[in-house]
């Protein structure tokens, strides 16, 4: 959503029972509210419509990602356009080889970001590409 996320309506018969009707853009819901609570409750409604369009960003991105543990698994997810999460060794060689075999017309896979709070990376997890112990869980996606 781009713009202003509430709209206040004002018309004849809402000043003559002195309120006015508010209409959020995220869902369209109208609500008439008196003149005397009017600056409380648009506070409150734009709390509510930030939560809302927060939890569903949070929910698209969480769609988009996907777990994998090995090199297959990596492939079919970066074809899928998904944003991965893998066990990584943590090396900058193995960044650079994962970089030049994904290399192609969708463009060459690259970290992205490591994810302050870890995932548990249980013992004896492997590198996805590599086989080296990894380190940390790291989100891997295409340049474009």
């Amino acid at each position: 959503m781009k713009g202003v996320p509430l709209r206040i309506e004002i018309g004849p018969k809402d000043l003559a029972n002195n309120q006015v009707r508010v209409v959020r853009r995220d869902n369209g819901s109208k609500k008439d509210i008196p003149m005397e609570n009017l600056v409380e409750q648009v506070k409150d409604i734009l709390s509510d419509i930030q939560e809302s369009l927060f939890n569903a960003a949070k929910q698209k991105r969480e769609a988009c990602i996907e777990i994998i543990e090995t090199w297959a698994e990596f492939i079919a997810a970066l074809n899928k356009k998904k944003l991965i999460l893998a066990p990584w060794c943590d090396e900058e060689e193995v960044e650079k080889d994962v970089k030049a075999r994904t290399k192609g017309e969708l463009g060459a896979a690259k970290t992205l970001c490591t994810p302050f709070d870890q995932p548990r990376l249980p013992e004896g997890t492997l590198c996805f590409a590599s086989g080296k112990p990894a380190k940390k869980w790291t989100y891997w996606g295409r340049s474009y």
